[in-house]
């Protein structure tokens, strides 16, 4: 019986074909490869600026709360804040800072008045948490890699102030603030070499994802209801 012998050609040709196949397979692995690494970028910078927008909106509104409920159901104001004096927020471009105070009962009498101070140090968005009256310690990292945190207060006169308190547009003896309106922007840690540049803009300006990053956005508005008896 005569054996068949692969010729030159058919070898090569055999090769070929091989060699187009393994580069199929090579562009599928990388390309799932890269969108691997987008989705941990996405559930990354999302994770990171939900949690900001989280915390803010949660200390937002508890500000100027006052009373404190005991153990055994007496009540009794822990703080005074008069006019602006639980609030104050400052723009600077997109990057606010924002420090309040409030009341909870979740804590003992003595510490249950909470002063929270928000800050930027470049690109990194810091929050710190100390008694009412204390000198404020150093503060800890939120999160990094923020690009915005941009917050406008709109006061029930109607008029929506970038800096509180603002007695000129907002006189505390006629009008509160009714609620804060935040935008955050955020940029993915990790980079991702194929995304390009894109603009996200924010209440009062824009800013810019650079290329190579993934970037989430967020706006939220939350209402400001313990200063509206004040």
């Amino acid at each position: 019986m005569r054996r068949h012998a692969f010729t030159l050609i058919e070898m090569l040709v055999a090769m070929a074909i091989l060699g187009v196949v393994m580069g199929l397979v090579a562009q599928y692995l990388v390309r799932q490869n890269e969108l691997t690494r987008q989705a941990q970028a996405k559930s990354e910078v999302q994770d990171k600026v939900r949690t900001v927008m989280q915390l803010i909106t949660q200390d937002l509104q508890l500000a100027g709360a006052s009373q404190y409920v005991s153990s055994s159901g007496a009540t009794s104001n822990l703080l005074s804040c008069p006019g602006t004096g639980c609030l104050s927020g400052n723009s600077s471009d997109v990057k606010d800072s924002l420090d309040l105070s409030y009341v909870t009962s979740l804590r003992t009498a003595g510490e249950a008045c909470r002063r929270v101070s928000y800050t930027f140090s470049g690109s990194s968005f810091q929050r710190v948490e100390t008694t009412c009256g204390s000198p404020l310690p150093t503060p800890v990292e939120l999160a990094s890699n923020i690009l915005a945190v941009d917050i406008q207060y709109v006061c029930s006169n109607g008029n929506k102030l970038n800096n509180y308190p603002d007695t000129s547009n907002c006189d505390p003896k006629y009008a509160y603030p009714r609620s804060a309106r935040v935008s955050v922007v955020g940029r993915s840690d990790a980079s991702y070499p194929s995304t390009t540049s894109s603009t996200y803009k924010t209440l009062t300006g824009e800013v810019t994802c650079p290329s190579g990053f993934v970037c989430y956005a967020m706006e939220q508005e939350v209402l400001l209801p313990n200063f509206k008896n004040q």
